[in-house]
């Protein structure tokens, strides 16, 4: 394959990528929880409630302090989540579903997906599970397009 077909072929994939995360959001509405409050209410669930501090959950979303707060305050108010002194650090809190919280998670969008991939034969979950880990863990060229070639080049 000529690597201009194979740029194409990787940009489309990466476009079907994008599609399948947006359409996961059906309801864009600001009074809907949105895909960031998902994904906060997402690590309070899996996560061990030493770690759920605002401080773990931008780290772990790899964003900066002010969107975090900002969404957890949201979720608060929501009565999604509460938030509670840290036994460990008193200039942190510890932040932590509410059964409201809990309950919503039965609602989560990202199940849609889930199922859907869960219907894949085993090989091809397999492989997907994969190539997933792999691109979520090859963060270190996000900034850039991590290869040498011009913009010119990708036409």
């Amino acid at each position: 394959m000529h690597q201009s077909d194979q740029n194409r072929n990787d940009m489309a994939a990466a476009i079907l990528l994008e599609k399948i995360v947006r359409d996961m959001y059906v309801s864009k509405a600001s009074s809907e929880i949105q895909p960031l409050q998902w994904s906060i209410l997402r690590y309070l669930w899996q996560s061990p409630e030493d770690r759920c501090t605002v401080a773990r959950i931008k780290d772990f979303l790899g964003l900066t302090h002010s969107p975090v707060v900002r969404a957890v305050n949201t979720l608060v108010k929501r009565g999604l989540a509460e938030q509670r002194t840290n036994p460990s650090d008193a200039r942190s809190k510890i932040v932590s579903l509410t059964e409201l919280g809990l309950g919503t998670l039965a609602q989560d969008p990202i199940l849609r997906v889930a199922e859907r991939i869960r219907r894949l034969p085993e090989d091809e979950r397999e492989r997907l599970h994969k190539i997933i880990r792999a691109l979520a863990l090859d963060t270190g060229n996000w900034g850039s397009s991590g290869d040498e070639e011009s913009s010119t080049d990708r036409r």
